[in-house]
């Protein structure tokens, strides 16, 4: 009953801040107590209940409306568990949270594929958001964890603090390579673009005409294009580079 009202009371301050409703009617609208995250965390049917997305998502994209203090300790709990093999060793690489992070991203390519067969669902919108802000969300986090000389639970706690683009941009700090500005610049622009077609989009499913649908695919090209640049860098470590791939 508690969880009950406190979705009405949510849903009812939505309405009165004139926010967009919550999507497929409120399907993934729900309660999700950290001791289930933490009980099927690693384990091979973690995403049974949709907790393997709700982690992800916790590290990718939440912010906390209250009780900042818990949501830290909570976030630092899941941290620990990729870290724990991390104790005395200089040379640790984060490849388990890298591994769920790529693993997440082709969770929502596939669930992509299945709104797109289903034609009363806004695929094309969805497909749009994919090609840049939800790449950029992914392998913005990713290249500051793999371009960094030490990644430590520390450094994700702080990583997790920034927006997708100004993780990237570290790690395009870490990174230390001035031939690749002007790319980055180019880049920048190309996401303005997609931010303001968003805008211009609101609630349509589709972008208006054929030609603009082809200019959009263009710049995701592009877009794509550097981040792959990015992560595939010589400076970043052959392990990693290897690893994204195979």
């Amino acid at each position: 009953m508690d969880t009950l009202k406190f979705l009405a009371d949510a849903i009812n301050i939505n309405e009165k801040l004139k926010y967009p409703e919550f999507s497929n009617d409120g399907r993934y609208f729900k309660v999700y107590s950290f001791p289930d995250m933490f009980n099927r965390l690693g384990a091979p049917d973690d995403d049974v209940e949709n907790l393997f997305t709700v982690r992800m998502l916790l590290l990718l994209e939440s912010r906390p409306i209250f009780n900042e203090k818990l949501y830290e300790k909570q976030i630092d709990k899941v941290l620990e568990h990729y870290f724990r093999d991390s104790s005395g060793k200089d040379s640790f690489r984060p490849l388990f949270l890298v591994n769920d992070i790529l693993r997440y991203w082709r969770t929502v390519c596939l669930n992509y594929e299945l709104v797109r067969n289903d034609p009363r669902r806004p695929w094309r919108k969805k497909n749009i958001n994919l090609k840049f802000s939800r790449m950029l969300t992914i392998f913005g986090t990713i290249l500051p964890l793999i371009s960094s000389k030490t990644t430590t639970q520390r450094t994700i706690e702080e990583i997790k603090k920034l927006t997708p683009m100004e993780r990237l941009a570290q790690g395009l700090d870490y990174l230390n390579d001035d031939s690749i500005i002007n790319e980055f610049e180019e880049f920048l622009k190309i996401y303005e673009e997609f931010i303001e077609l968003k805008e211009k989009m609101g609630s349509k499913i589709k972008v208006d005409d054929e030609a603009t649908g082809q200019k959009v695919d263009d710049k995701a090209r592009v877009f794509s294009k550097f981040l792959y640049t990015c992560l595939m860098h010589d400076r970043i470590n052959e392990e990693y580079r290897r690893y994204l791939v195979l």
